[in-house]
């Protein structure tokens, strides 16, 4: 197991199964609850379980954590929970082909936050390997068609995407300066502020008559998703990044929705297509070739 933790390839794998089973669990939320309403209980969820667990070492770790607390506040808020938030606008104003195309976007700007905030060098290999990405996750969200491509065009919600983009490249690139404490640890702080802007939302859909609470069905996803993709998957993702860096690890968040379209043909059963493939070996091929260059 020790091995395995110690394996960026495992634990950046192994957060990207588990947000692509929260791309599947929010489809079947539709109907079940309100989208403010599902991240709101999911991080309050999540936050309970982790105090529940953590709260000694919480306890423990508070002054560190405390001569940090702006860059903790902007990680959870900002991070964390800004990417959702402003993912879910985006939905509502764009197209699943634009959404996708632009979140494929976000190893580039991992990249260039990197390369400006601390000098991180980029190699020709790793713009090689993110163009090989981006052509993979374009193939997978136009369904390999270039009529698809072709009648692409631009709106706010696509602008609302980039912001989302942005907010979770920056969350990446924050993690390599990560407090000295455990991920685990660092997750308990930073669900608090992304609870705490949930709970201002679900208050907003309460007030505007839009909440809609959710079945025995719909705390099952909930409970799936403050499990896995909430704290699970951040935990692997932050100590991904640890072992690997920001920019390499940028490149493994092209693998949700490859990941999304198999998991979709098991659990929504919907069809594999050559183009899965095509663009399941694409992506990877771009991982392979940012592992190639390993400046930091």
């Amino acid at each position: 197991m020790t091995r395995l933790w110690n394996s960026p390839h495992f634990t950046l794998t192994m957060a990207m199964w588990m947000w692509a089973g929260h791309t599947i669990a929010a489809r079947l939320s539709v109907g079940e609850m309100s989208p403010m309403t599902m991240m709101g209980l999911r991080w309050m969820s999540c936050l309970l379980i982790l105090i529940f667990i953590f709260r000694r070492q919480m306890v423990a770790v508070w002054p560190q954590v405390r001569a940090r607390i702006g860059w903790v506040l902007m990680m959870g808020g900002f991070g964390m929970a800004g990417f959702t938030f402003f993912f879910i606008l985006a939905a509502q104003h764009t197209t699943a082909v634009n959404l996708g195309i632009t979140q494929s976007a976000v190893p580039a700007i991992v990249m260039l936050m990197s390369l400006a905030v601390f000098g991180t060098r980029i190699g020709m290999i790793q713009i090689i390997g993110l163009a090989v990405s981006l052509v993979g996750v374009t193939v997978l969200v136009t369904g390999g068609s270039w009529q698809a491509l072709r009648g692409l065009t631009f709106n706010p919600g696509d602008v609302l995407m980039l912001v989302a983009c942005v907010c979770y490249a920056g969350y990446t690139v924050g993690l390599s300066k990560r407090i000295e404490i455990s991920p685990a640890l660092m997750l308990s702080f930073f669900a608090i502020p992304a609870t705490m802007v949930f709970a201002v939302f679900m208050g907003v859909e309460f007030w505007r008559g839009t909440m809609i609470l959710p079945g025995a069905k719909g705390l099952a996803i909930v409970a799936y998703c403050a499990i896995f993709p909430s704290m699970l998957a951040q935990i692997f993702f932050m100590r991904g990044v640890e072992l690997a860096g920001a920019n390499r690890s940028g490149f493994y968040l092209n693998l949700i929705p490859v990941f999304s379209a198999l998991m979709a043909v098991f659990f929504l059963s919907e069809t594999l297509y050559l183009y899965h493939g095509m663009s399941m070996a694409m992506v990877l091929g771009g991982i392979y070739l940012a592992e190639k260059h390993k400046p930091g």
